[in-house]
């Protein structure tokens, strides 16, 4: 290793007090089979510590520009502007390299799809995965900061240490992206079923499906958060999450989304949003804690991956006004469970929202 090549490059400088650890680093890099201009590509960046980790979970960067996407992929220069940007990239100039291979294959996928779909579907597509990918991302780099902390240079105190330990923890990432991609066909699977089963094929032209929406929250929770630690905190929304998760799943439903301490989650008809909303109830009873929710049911609007509608609005407005340990729902839903659970009347009710009053009950 010629260390003048390195001094000309700006990679190092025999007369800083980490000399040492710098020619150790480029050694290691070296016999990755580093080049100097991609050492100097990330030296740039302020990574060269991590260019050994990197190179690993984005193979070939910036080799294209969306010019060149947009050649390769026959689609107009406007569309892979939009698709790059919904996807979660930064807006680059079109001629500024900033796509590896696989980041044109990636636009490549988008760009057929709107062929079929049209380009405003496949970009709402784009921001939920956007979107949901950087969520878990930043699990996952939280995580392995918690558990790694060598990958901090002030902890580690040497860039080939943290070097070392970025490049293993980065081998993980194909092999995650490889599970993802069998975890996204179950998912994929799941949601059409769930579909098939809500008996809305009337439905598919308005965007809307048939579905029992239900919200659940604990109680009390502002007054816990001013007596419990951060580490407790973490400990109990962690654990309504995975509860909620299982509870969901098990009673037919799918979970939308976690607001704070509450969870949204639909299902396929009023009776599985009902017995849902009771194993919530109680679960959260067997812990210690209490719960309340709302539910009501009815045709929603499915927008990348939400939904949305009166119907959401009013199992929301139910749950904030339920007690704790309480389960209110519409008279839709008393209607269409029958017997099937014991209810309680609670008559006319004006809810924010809403021009007219509602019909609500409470379920024994």
């Amino acid at each position: 290793m010629d260390l003048g090549e390195f001094e000309a490059a700006g990679l190092y400088d025999p007369a800083s007090p980490e000399a040492g650890q710098r020619a150790e680093l480029l050694a290691y890099l070296v016999d990755l089979g580093c080049t100097v201009e991609e050492m100097v590509a990330s030296n740039e960046r302020g990574r060269l510590f991590a260019l050994a980790g990197d190179r690993l979970i984005v193979p070939g960067r910036d080799q294209f520009s969306l010019s060149d996407i947009s050649l390769a992929t026959n689609t107009s220069i406007a569309d892979i502007r939009a698709i790059w940007r919904a996807l979660g990239y930064v807006a680059a100039a079109d001629d500024e390299p900033v796509a590896s291979p696989d980041e044109v294959e990636a636009v490549r996928v988008c760009a057929e799809m709107a062929a079929l779909l049209g380009i405003q579907g496949v970009l709402g597509v784009c921001r939920v995965v956007a979107s949901s990918l950087s969520r878990v991302a930043d699990a996952a780099s939280a995580a392995v900061r918690t558990q790694v902390p060598q990958l901090a240079l002030g902890i580690s105190g040497s860039e080939v240490v943290t070097a070392r330990t970025f490049a293993g923890v980065a081998t993980f990432v194909p092999r995650l992206g490889q599970a993802m991609d069998t975890i996204f066909r179950h998912h994929l699977e799941v949601a059409r079923m769930h579909w098939e089963r809500s008996d809305s094929a009337d439905l598919v032209d308005s965007g809307t499906v048939r579905a029992g929406v239900g919200f659940a929250d604990l109680s009390g929770f502002t007054g816990m958060t001013e007596s419990l630690s951060m580490a407790e905190l973490s400990q109990l929304l962690t654990g309504f999450e995975t509860v909620a998760e299982d509870v969901v799943r098990q009673g037919d439903g799918r979970v939308v989304k976690f607001i704070g301490d509450a969870v949204m989650y639909v299902t396929h008809d009023a009776a599985a949003a009902v017995r849902v909303a009771q194993a919530l109830l109680q679960a959260a009873r067997v812990r210690g804690m209490q719960a309340r929710a709302g539910v009501a049911v009815g045709a929603v609007l499915t927008l990348q991956g939400d939904y949305f509608g009166p119907v959401v609005n009013l199992a929301a407005r139910l749950v904030a006004m339920a007690q704790a340990g309480e389960i209110l729902v519409t008279d839709e839903v008393v209607q269409r469970v029958g017997g099937a659970v014991e209810t309680e009347a609670l008559g006319a009710r004006a809810i924010r929202g809403f021009s007219h009053e509602i019909e609500i009950a409470r379920l024994r």
